[in-house]
């Protein structure tokens, strides 16, 4: 054995409901610890937790295809709110914004065995096979 394959990590094999829950996971940590901030008044504190959290929402909404009908639309328009609440928009609306993106997450939540069980069998491609 090399030594340098000492060093090789196992590959993590996530599903694509994994990768969003871990997405959706850390943007609401990020915006609960920036409203934290700003609740102490430590608001340029919290600029890198929300930025953070803005391109977070960015990659969520980049990754919608919307040739897959009216669910994608929505999520889109949730998405562009949330990134309203977070600082692109006019008002800064942290609890607005987290509370919209736990709604989405309990969701997820709930289909996330039979999402997981749709790859695993092939009827869902695995998010690998991603363009």
């Amino acid at each position: 054995m090399k030594r340098i394959n000492a060093y090789a990590q196992p590959a993590v094999q996530w599903t694509r409901i994994e990768m969003l829950l871990a997405a959706f996971d850390g943007t609401i940590s990020r915006l609960e610890k920036a409203q934290s901030m700003i609740e102490r008044g430590e608001s340029t504190q919290a600029q890198p937790a929300l930025l953070t959290a803005q391109r977070l929402v960015l990659a969520l909404y980049e990754g919608i295809d919307l040739r897959y009908g009216e669910i994608p639309a929505n999520m889109q328009k949730l998405y562009l709110y949330v990134l309203g609440c977070i600082g692109v928009g006019e008002k800064l609306d942290l609890p607005g914004a987290i509370r919209v993106m736990k709604i989405i997450q309990r969701g997820l939540l709930d289909i996330k065995d039979t999402a997981n069980e749709l790859e695993r069998s092939g009827k869902l491609s695995p998010v690998t096979d991603a363009p």
